[in-house]
Parts: structure tokens; C-alpha cells; sequence
């Protein structure tokens, strides 16, 4: 498999994969790695406890030895100390990234870690103040006997919220930390198994337990020698211990109040303050106030975010390329550098997610269906409007080859360098790519530029599609044991272009019989020994073309009600398209 694990390497586009962080990434005491240690802290605290929890399965006697070895570490002083710094940092950390959020356009992952993160404190106060400060304060001896008759059954439902919570959290966070790295994909499914299986265990060993401790507490007698062992605390005790869950919940209350606060007023703020121009290469440019990443930018404007690690600097989806106003932005700090080491990424090359523009800048966006910022046909609602443009079909003659019995992560590699390659020659050109069809691609050209012009493009994309083959053919070629050849056919006419709502995804589309039509020029390419089928509109179109040599063909088509030329091109990169030709008049 060398020549896959070549490929692999070369691959842009696609997340990188894993490689050790350097000595300065390591010795870097950056927030972001303070949050990544205080949470592996508290999960791995948290886990503990929960399986502690599990073992009331067996017995309450072997649930407070387990406890017996645990506390003889967490409540050490350095234990202490440890757990509460961790806590602390980790909350306050969050919260300061919070507030200085520049975009609330957030995916699922990072909402449900904002939304549990806030609702964790309000929960998990009330229960450390109930056993460690009642400890601390009042001797209370906090074992599982203790706790258990404390919490159940009436508040045992807080018990087990917070301990999903608590777990949903954490597990979230570890998968888009460690998502990236080629041993976590191999393990994943082992890991997936645990992290059902803990709080699965842990919340029926809290229920066993639970229920066992209600049995003998319903015994007067025992109940009264319970409080005697346990040091249950005193009527005055609990009043005071409820001052402090009830002060813990507002003083939690009064942070998010006034965290909301901050978060409104700096909004404000940054909507009154002055703007610079990010612009985009080939794309829009926007105004945006000083203080959120590009990243951030990106989102606010609507613009395509690739990006997948809620800007941790892991991923590498949010690069781009500074083309002006790189002096202006700081050097990349240690997570970013290892980042865009592992990418062999261009000096001018940096993570949007990591720079926060001070200045105009000019960027061009490098992974992505839309390099550009731009979102082709924009205007268009669901009415649509009829438009002529040139439609490409892309077809992939290996396809079967390719897909044969391999790996699913092989074909998907693979499948990928074959259709970035297409993907650049088509937007490098002014097209789009309208939809995948299984086997390849349709393109839409002239769009931006009018059908003429569309034409032209549509020639210097399929030229720039040949050359791009060869060199993906030099990377997987004898992997599958042959070149991956090219079939495209090339057609213009008038076509309905709308956008259309399929459930949650909403797509503009080209609609109609001639998107038909392209395909079976392709189909007639690939049996004839072509690369490129073009009609002849197409070619009168473009203009002038040197076309000499080049077969011709005739192509039924009944639904348009007549027969179509084909010219047949065996190289498309032999075609020399002028930019500025006119079209030809049809003879």
C-alpha cells in the first residue's frame, strides 16, 4: 500500500492527520492547552467517581472502600488543590471564551458543550457544598451511606442529571480534541462502548444502592444509628449548609447575568466601532469591527465555515491564504505553527479560527466548496428563472475500479483527490459544481459571466481537469492498476436554475431535460476513445478554437426534437481557447 500511503500525504483538502506536537507546542502555556488539561482533570476525576458508583452493584460496603482509596487522594492537599484549580481555570477559562465570543452561529457539539456547561455548576455546587463542605465545616462523615440517604429518592433525579451532564460534556469535548488523530479512529469504537457503559453502570449501582439505603432507613432504629455514624448534621447545620447552596446558586446566577450583560454591550460596541475590509479572492468582501477571529468573520457574514474543532486550531478546514495585510497580523503561536506544520502548509498560509484582523486584509480561502465567500446564484428564490448556461458532465471511468473491495476510508480518500482536482479546475474557472451524480460531477458555467463567456470557462476548466489528472494518476494510479481516465460531455442551452428545499437542505440547482444531455455526450465519449464531447453551440460559442482533427458525431435527441453535433476531442488540454474571442455565427 505505498503508494496509498503517498497519497495520504499529499492530501490537502481532507483533515490532516496526526503528527507529534514540537518541543515549543509542548512547553506553551496557552489557554487553550490549560482548558485541555483542567478538563482531562476533572473527566478523569469524574470517571473515577462514576465508577465508584458502579460498584454499588455489589455491596455498600464495598462501594465506601473504593471511596476510601479515592479520597485518600482527591482529599489530600495536593489532591485538593489540583481538583480546585482545575475547576476553577477550566470554568473560568470558558467563560472568558464565552463573553468573547464574535459569532453565536454555533454547530450542534458546541452548543450542547455551552449549554451543559453552564447548567453543571448550578447543579454540581449544591451537592460539593451537601458532602465536602459539610465535611469540612461540620465533621460529617460524607460517605456513600450519608450521601445515599441524603439524596434518595427525592433529589436523586438531580443526582442523575448531573452525572449526565457531567459525562455528556466531558465525553464531547475529548472526541473533537482527539477526533483528528489516527489511533483515537482506531480505537473509537472501544471507546464508544465505555462511554455508554459508565454512566450505565454508574447510574444502576446509584439505583441499587439508592434503594437498599432507603430499606434501612425505614427502620427508625437504624435510621438514628445511621445519623450517629455519619455525624448527620445538626438542624442549625443544615440551615447553614442551605444558605450556602442557595448563595453558591446565586452567585452562579449572577455570573451568567452579568456574563449576558458583557456579551450585549460588547456587541454593541463592536457594531459602533470601526470596520476593516476583509475581502475575499474571487468572492465578497465584508465589513467586520476589530476583535473577532476571521473565523469568527466568516460565520457572522453567512459565509461557508468548513471549519470542524470550534477553532482549537486542530482541524486545519479554516486556512487560508493571506494574500495582503500579513504584516499586520501577529506570528502564529505554538498550536497554530504545529497545525500548519502538519498541513507543509505555505509561509502565507494561516488558520482563521487564530487570527483576529487588526487592518484590511485580502484572503483566499483554501479548503471548501466555495473558495471564493461567495454563494453562487444567491439571488435566486424559489420561483427560479430560466437562464442559458453551459452544463459539463464530469464522468469518472474508474469508478468500479476504484470502489472494487477496498477499505471504505481508502475509496474515500481516493474519491477525494479526484474530485478536489475537479473542484479547483471547475472554480478556478468561474463554475460551480452543481451536484455529485454516483460516478462524477455536473458543472455550471456562465453564471457570472454570461453564456459566452460560460463556454470559454467551461473549455479552460475541462484543459485544466486533463492536466490535474496527471498528476492525481502519479499518486493512486498503481494503486488501482490503471490511470483514472476522464469522460465529459459539454453542452449549452436555456435552463431552469431554482432554489430547491429537499427537508433541512437547501440547494440552487439546475433543473430540466438538458442536464440530461451532457451525460450521454460523456457516455458517448468514453465509447468512442474521447476525452471531451462538446456540442456544436458550445464550440461556436467559445469562438475561435483550432478543432482540426477533431471527430465529428451526430447525437439523437428526442426529447429536444432534433439531432445535436458533436465534435469529439481525444486531449482536452489540446483545445487553445482564446479569453477575448467572439462567437462564432452559425453556418
Amino acid at each position: 500500500m505505498a503508494g496509498l500511503s503517498s497519497y495520504r500525504r499529499d492530501t490537502r483538502a481532507s483533515v490532516p492527520k496526526s503528527a507529534p506536537f514540537d518541543s515549543d507546542d509542548m512547553r506553551a502555556l496557552t489557554t487553550q492547552n490549560i482548558r485541555l488539561v483542567s478538563g482531562l482533570i476533572l473527566l478523569a476525576f469524574a470517571a473515577t467517581h462514576f465508577l465508584n458508583h458502579a460498584v454499588g452493584l455489589f455491596s455498600l460496603e464495598a462501594m465506601d472502600e473504593v471511596q476510601e482509596w479515592r479520597l485518600a487522594v482527591t482529599r489530600s492537599w495536593p489532591g485538593m488543590i489540583v481538583l480546585a484549580a482545575a475547576l476553577l481555570g477550566h470554568a473560568g477559562l470558558a467563560f472568558t471564551n464565552t463573553i468573547q465570543r464574535g459569532s453565536w452561529r454555533l454547530p450542534p457539539w458546541q452548543l450542547t458543550q455551552l449549554i451543559t456547561g453552564f447548567l453543571i455548576p448550578l447543579l454540581l455546587l449544591p451537592h460539593i457544598i451537601e458532602t465536602h463542605v459539610a465535611h469540612a465545616l461540620f465533621g460529617v462523615q460524607d460517605s456513600y451511606l450519608y450521601a445515599l440517604g441524603l439524596m434518595w429518592p427525592n433529589a436523586a433525579w438531580i443526582q442523575t442529571a448531573l452525572l449526565l451532564l457531567v459525562w455528556i460534556h466531558g465525553c464531547v469535548g475529548l472526541h473533537y480534541w482527539l477526533k483528528y488523530d489516527e489511533w483515537y479512529r482506531l480505537v473509537q469504537p472501544l471507546l464508544i462502548v465505555l462511554a455508554v457503559a459508565v454512566p450505565m453502570a454508574a447510574l444502576m449501582g446509584f439505583v441499587v444502592s439508592g434503594r437498599a439505603v432507603s430499606a434501612l432507613l425505614a427502620d427508625p432504629a437504624m435510621a438514628e444509628r445511621m445519623h450517629q455514624v455519619t455525624h448527620w448534621p445538626s438542624e442549625l447545620d443544615i440551615k447553614w449548609l442551605g444558605l450556602f447552596q442557595t448563595s453558591a446558586q446565586i452567585a452562579v446566577a449572577a455570573l451568567l447575568v452579568a456574563g449576558a450583560t458583557i456579551i450585549v454591550f460588547r456587541h454593541i460596541a463592536m457594531l459602533a466601532a470601526p470596520k476593516v475590509a476583509i475581502a475575499f479572492t474571487g468572492g465578497a468582501t465584508v465589513q467586520a469591527a476589530v476583535g473577532p477571529t476571521l473565523l469568527e468573520i466568516i460565520s457572522s457574514n453567512n459565509l461557508p465555515d468548513p471549519s470542524d474543532c470550534g477553532g482549537r486550531a486542530r482541524c486545519g478546514l479554516c486556512r487560508v491564504g493571506v494574500e495582503q495585510g500579513a504584516d499586520t497580523l501577529p506570528p502564529p503561536d505554538p498550536a497554530e505553527r504545529a497545525a500548519l506544520a502538519r498541513l507543509g502548509a505555505a509561509d502565507n498560509v494561516r488558520l482563521a479560527c487564530q487570527i483576529r484582523p487588526v487592518s484590511a486584509l485580502t484572503v483566499t480561502r483554501l479548503v471548501g466548496g466555495d473558495a471564493g465567500g461567495r454563494e453562487p446564484a444567491a439571488h435566486l428564490d424559489a420561483q427560479g428563472e430560466r437562464r442559458a448556461v453551459c452544463l459539463v458532465h464530469i464522468r469518472i471511468s474508474a469508478i468500479a475500479t476504484i470502489v472494487g473491495d477496498r477499505l471504505p476510508s481508502d475509496v474515500v480518500f481516493m474519491m477525494n483527490e479526484i474530485l478536489g482536482a475537479i473542484g479547483a479546475a471547475v472554480e478556478g474557472h468561474a463554475g460551480r459544481i452543481d451536484r455529485f451524480l454516483g460516478d462524477g460531477v455536473l458543472a455550471v458555467f456562465g453564471e457570472q459571466h454570461g453564456p459566452d463567456q460560460g463556454c470559454r470557462e467551461a473549455l479552460q476548466a475541462i484543459g485544466a481537469m486533463d492536466v490535474a489528472m496527471d498528476r492525481v494518476n502519479e499518486k493512486i494510479a498503481a494503486e488501482i492498476g490503471r490511470p483514472v481516465e476522464l469522460a465529459i460531455g459539454a453542452d449549452i442551452g436555456e435552463i431552469v436554475i431554482g432554489r430547491l428545499q429537499m427537508g433541512r437542505m437547501v440547494q440552487v440547482t439546475v433543473l430540466g431535460l438538458l442536464t440530461e444531455r451532457p451525460a450521454r455526450m460523456a457516455e458517448l465519449a468514453e465509447t468512442k476513445g474521447w476525452q471531451l464531447a462538446i456540442s456544436g453551440d458550445v464550440a461556436r460559442r467559445a469562438g475561435s478554437l483550432d478543432l482540426d482533427g477533431a471527430a465529428r458525431e451526430t447525437l439523437a435527441d428526442a426529447e429536444q426534437g432534433g439531432d445535436v453535433d458533436i465534435i469529439g476531442v481525444r486531449r482536452a488540454r489540446d483545445i487553445a481557447v482564446d479569453a477575448g474571442a467572439t462567437p462564432v455565427a452559425p453556418a
